[in-house]
């Protein structure tokens, strides 16, 4: 019998795989650039109190939020909170809850359930990145209010300097007489240079009078949409959904149209007139939330998904959600892992938003809770420097340490807290003349005074 082809090709095969064997035609391959020791190459997916590897964030969130974390805490075994059963260390990627969990999660942070972008994306400036939903409802209200007064917040009367609006594209005007046909290639010549100014890198820069508004947003108006939103998350499972409103609950299938009824449902004084739900856009009156949920689809959706289709398309923004640094059960934006899985743990795997799912301290003594949970926000981070300190310690990370925030909460420490806070107004509105106006003031005022005097101590 003559030769086997095959075996001929198998032997032919075996030597072209070693470029470095005697049968070897010794081409040069390229080799890897070398790497420096310093740099981390290991990828972040890793649970900083078990110490434990896993596939992606999506797996570390599902672990985080099903694993029973709390002191004592066993190295080799772990219990799983949806199904009671004692889950071993190494096993706990592959449990069938949190394979299921896993999976859901990357299915809700993914391109498939968040077109128009995530929910802390705003479609009107640019797709700048918020750090929350909360925020985002917060900023559409205070800023892009329709019938809001120019340098003044749509929530309060805070004044601020109100951007300079964009200089006209420089697109040649048509004839006096033109016909109706050269204005609309015109105007849309006239919108094709707008959108191209708009996408520029030096337009991506926030001007120091949003930033003024996005500072006293932070501090005024979002720490109560945050904690309302925490506590309808115990017993509302469907606001875990992106877009769900957080003011009214209503659950959308997009950021488009999440952007819509924000502005066009929320964002007026009178929601309600004569049995009649305002828009307030162009101030129609509808009676029945579902034909008025259809009157902002046909109206006022088209714009903003031209916005979402601009960012998208010059790569400004993503339709997915990093699921290592975005909390995908009330869709914070955390700066790094460590921050995101001690927020995890303290956050959602409570029964009250203002008592601590880590270490069960509460903050429930505080007669304000609006008070309170700015200091539960840095209970959580001090709880977030444990981790960073694991981290640093297994090379995971090379900042430092944060350092320790304050959160006594006892009558005197927030008497003292109040008082600094009305100093700094002041200070900054003698400086400025576009602060806070006299009005805004006094409330603080008052407001301080009745929140200076808890009965309750720390327990």
């Amino acid at each position: 019998m003559g030769k086997s082809p095959k075996g001929k090709g198998k032997g032919s095969k075996g030597k072209s795989k070693s470029p470095g064997s005697k049968g070897s035609k010794g081409k040069n391959v390229p080799e890897e650039p070398p790497v420096e020791r310093g740099m981390q190459t290991d990828p972040d997916s890793i649970c900083f109190m078990c110490c434990v590897q896993f596939s992606d964030g999506a797996a570390i969130q599902a672990h985080t939020l099903l694993m029973d974390h709390r002191p004592p805490y066993h190295i080799s075994h772990q219990h799983c909170r949806g199904c009671k059963e004692t889950v071993f260390m190494k096993w706990t990627e592959k449990h069938k809850c949190a394979l299921a969990k896993a999976a859901y999660l990357r299915l809700i942070s993914s391109n498939v359930s968040l077109p128009g972008g995530p929910p802390y994306r705003c479609l009107y400036c640019r797709s700048r990145p918020l750090s929350s939903r909360s925020e985002l409802t917060v900023h559409l209200l205070a800023y892009h209010r329709p019938q809001r007064q120019p340098g003044v917040c749509g929530l309060c009367p805070f004044t601020f300097s109100e951007p300079v609006s964009l200089p006209p594209p420089p697109v040649p005007p048509p004839p006096a007489n033109a016909d109706e046909a050269t204005l609309k290639q015109y105007a849309k010549e006239v919108q094709k240079a707008t959108e191209l100014r708009m996408c520029e890198f030096e337009y991506a820069e926030v001007a120091p009078g949003l930033i003024d508004l996005h500072n006293h947003c932070a501090r005024v108006h979002v720490p109560a949409y945050s904690l309302l939103l925490r506590q309808r998350l115990l017993t509302d499972f469907h606001l875990r959904e992106p877009f769900a409103c957080v003011i009214c609950g209503q659950v959308f299938h997009s950021n488009v149209e999440y952007h819509a009824h924000i502005i066009c449902r929320h964002a007026t004084d009178v929601p309600i007139k004569e049995g009649l739900r305002i828009c307030a856009v162009c101030s129609k009156g509808i009676r029945s939330e579902d034909c008025f949920n259809q009157h902002v689809k046909r109206r006022h959706e088209e714009p903003i998904a031209h916005l979402a289709d601009l960012w998208t398309s010059r790569e400004l923004m993503m339709d997915a959600a990093d699921a290592g640094q975005v909390c995908t059960t009330c869709w914070d934006v955390l700066p790094n892992a460590m921050q995101l899985q001690a927020h995890i743990i303290v956050a959602h795997t409570s029964t009250n938003p203002l008592v601590c799912g880590w270490c069960n301290l509460e903050f429930t003594s505080c007669p304000d809770p609006l008070v309170a949970f700015p200091i539960f926000l840095n209970h959580e981070r001090n709880h977030a420097r444990l981790l960073h300190a694991q981290a640093l310690e297994s090379k995971r990370t090379f900042d430092p340490v944060p350092e320790l925030l304050n959160e006594d909460f006892s009558a005197e420490a927030i008497a003292a807290m109040l008082a600094a806070q009305a100093e700094a107004d002041a200070s900054k509105s003698s400086k400025s003349p576009k602060s806070e106006s006299g009005k805004s003031k006094g409330k603080g005022k008052d407001k301080s005074k009745g929140k200076s005097s808890p009965k309750k101590k720390k327990k």
